[in-house]
């Protein structure tokens, strides 16, 4: 398994994700080949069933790092269990970018670009969210993560069972409100209420809102319905 780690970006404005022009090529290539050991990248490092990755295919992202202006796209894997950034280089191998050196990052396949965030709050993880709902009063923020768990294994029966180990999602939702602060909500109605407990206009509203709130989808219709009646803080 080959690594290698990120440490002297800040100091090296020069590395390329805030050049303005220019692909991941040669400047890119330069600033990384001096002064880092440069090792292989396996993706068959762990034993787990599946994989530790928010999707297991490289992805065009935008990333910005602490310290530059403007991002740079480059092919990235999301490691949610160890909560890193994996770039890919042009010769193939891949680097460690910790997530303590950057400002943010978007995925930028598909219809609809994909923005994450450092996660910052009183007794909050480590870590970056995506952007479910950007407000405009309240944010949803969902913090991706994987753990390894004991799953059943594919012979095992009632008489003999077997396990074996296996990644497990394991996201977390906040709720950003207007005055900065987090609060976790799980998909309860319940839940949700407490978090909107100081906005009282937004609550009635909730409470008189009809059908289920189990889903992702259905938290993130309910906080869009009450997010106008949020309008300023306690």
């Amino acid at each position: 398994m080959r690594y290698r780690l990120l440490l002297p970006l800040l100091a090296v404005p020069a590395l390329g994700f805030g050049q303005p022009t220019g692909t991941v090529g040669r400047n890119y290539t330069d600033i990384l080949d001096k002064g880092n050991n440069i090792v292989a990248f396996d993706l068959h490092e762990d034993a787990a069933q599946g994989n530790p990755f928010l999707l297991p295919a490289w992805l065009p992202a935008d990333v910005l790092l602490l310290g530059n202006r403007q991002p740079k796209q480059v092919p990235v894997k999301y490691d949610l269990v160890r909560q890193q950034l994996r770039v890919r280089r042009p010769q193939g191998d891949s680097v460690i970018v910790p997530l303590s050196q950057l400002r943010e990052f978007t995925l930028t396949p598909g219809p609809q670009a994909r923005r994450f965030v450092p996660l910052s709050g009183p007794g909050t993880p480590d870590g970056f969210v995506e952007i479910l709902l950007p407000g405009p009063h309240v944010q949803l923020l969902k913090q991706w993560a994987k753990t390894v768990v004991q799953a059943p294994a594919a012979n095992s029966t009632y008489a003999a069972p077997t396990t074996v180990s296996a990644y497990a999602d394991r996201p977390r939702y906040y709720l950003r409100t207007p005055n900065g602060r987090l609060a976790e909500v799980r998909l309860k109605r319940g839940s949700l209420q407490e978090a909107l407990a100081a906005y009282p206009a937004a609550l009635q509203a909730l409470k008189a809102r009809k059908g289920p709130l189990n889903s992702e989808a259905e938290l993130r219709d309910a906080i869009a319905a009450v997010d106008p009646l949020v309008t300023a803080a306690p």
